[in-house]
């Protein structure tokens, strides 16, 4: 008797936990208890949290020199010192001296504003003395009428590319090295214009700078012969140099500038985003303080790494973003005038999402360092206006509530 009734109630368990396979979802257990829902939050940084720091680019390792004649209210001028030229060149195990036919002096430039026609590059002899420290009011004197050596004319038509100054027979004078600069030869640069403007040159830290190229013939007496010789010397040092120098406030988030700033800016996200949420989309907003400046046609970009590590000025970054590592970091073009900074950044949060040891910040760096004329300053988190402070917008989807039996 006792094991008829155990083998009706084992039938009767089997028969209630039975899926109907011919009426999907039927099942209470497998069921989904609502529909998909997309949040919409706004997190803003970490009061008193984000700082700015600067000293990361100098300008003389920036891939860039500046030169600008008023282009923000001041001017910019760069300065170039060539390696040594040797006053004799190895022929047959023996050193023999020269004859200089012509000299060259190349500069490539990287960008400028190309609405305005009639540029010229001033070439100055300047003394070979100048360094990392050396000031506009350093160097400013040199560049004088009387140190004026060649006005280059930049076509029209150039974009981007060589400017090239050759100096032959009585003009071979201007470029004549004296002996106390051994064999050292400096130059100031400086950009003439109708307009305000400036222009981007390429530097030694860029694998293209100013080349001093000197033609020469040597002197050998024992053949009939004409031996040519091209010396091309590139720059031992390269820097440029501001009228204003840039001011930090301690109160705002300073990016880019020269040395360069970086800001660094961090974040509070809650465990239900962190652990289990979808991000849809992440929106970094930035206000400017004033509208960005530059120089029209060569806009900055502002960058957005995520940190490995959170240590302040001396943070590391991560060079990529993605699940995997396999994506760039996110970019925004700051073209002049712009009033308003967003900068997407879906892939740099979803770093964030499911670690507890990586920390939820960012930091902000403009591209190219130390080689634009943008100098964003933005409001940081103590701002008096809570509208303008660094904030993230986040549209994202929490796990999919399903139903219990």
């Amino acid at each position: 008797m006792n094991r008829a009734i155990g083998l009706l109630l084992a039938a009767v368990v089997l028969t209630g936990c039975q899926e109907k396979l011919t009426a999907p979802a039927d099942c209470p257990a497998l069921c989904p208890g609502g529909q998909p829902q997309v949040y919409d939050e706004v997190f803003t940084a970490i009061a008193g949290a984000d700082s700015s720091y600067t000293g990361y680019v100098q300008p003389h390792q920036a891939a860039s020199l500046l030169v600008s004649n008023g282009l923000q209210g001041f001017e910019e001028l760069s300065l170039v010192r060539f390696l040594a030229r040797a006053d004799s060149v190895s022929l047959r195990d023996t050193l023999r001296s020269y004859t200089i036919d012509s000299v060259a002096v190349s500069l490539t430039v990287v960008a400028r504003d190309t609405n305005v026609d009639g540029l010229q590059l001033l070439l100055y002899r300047v003394a070979p003395t100048f360094d990392s420290a050396s000031t506009y009011a350093d160097v400013a004197p040199a560049f004088v009428p009387e140190s004026l050596i060649a006005a280059a004319a930049v076509p029209d038509s150039l974009n981007a590319g060589v400017v090239r100054t050759v100096f032959q027979g009585a003009d071979l004078t201007r470029l004549q090295i004296a002996a106390a600069d051994s064999g050292k030869l400096a130059l100031g640069v400086r950009i003439a214009a109708p307009s305000a403007t400036g222009a981007r040159l390429s530097a030694l830290a860029a694998g293209t700078g100013p080349l001093f190229t000197t033609y020469v013939t040597l002197n050998v007496p024992d053949t009939g012969t004409a031996r040519l010789r091209t010396l091309s010397l590139s720059p031992a040092f390269n820097t440029y140099v501001s009228e204003l120098p840039q001011v930090t406030d301690p109160t705002l988030l300073a990016v880019g500038g020269a040395p360069s700033s970086r800001t660094l800016l961090r974040f509070e996200l809650p465990a239900r985003i962190r652990d289990s949420a979808t991000i849809v989309r992440a929106t970094l907003e930035l206000t400017p303080v004033a509208p960005v400046t530059g120089l029209p046609t060569d806009p900055a970009r502002l960058q957005a790494r995520a940190l490995l590590s959170d240590v302040g000025a001396k943070s590391p970054a991560s060079p990529t973003v993605g699940s995997r590592g396999e994506l760039p970091p996110p970019v925004d073009t700051l073209e002049v005038g712009t009033t308003a900074v967003t900068l997407e950044a879906v892939r740099l949060v979803e770093l964030w999402l499911g670690s507890t040891s990586r920390p939820t910040a960012l930091v902000l760096s403009l591209l190219p360092e130390a080689s634009s004329f943008s100098r964003p300053v933005f409001y940081s988190t103590l701002a008096a206006d809570p509208a303008v402070r660094p904030r993230l917008r986040l549209s994202y989807l929490l796990s999919f509530p399903f139903e219990t039996p």
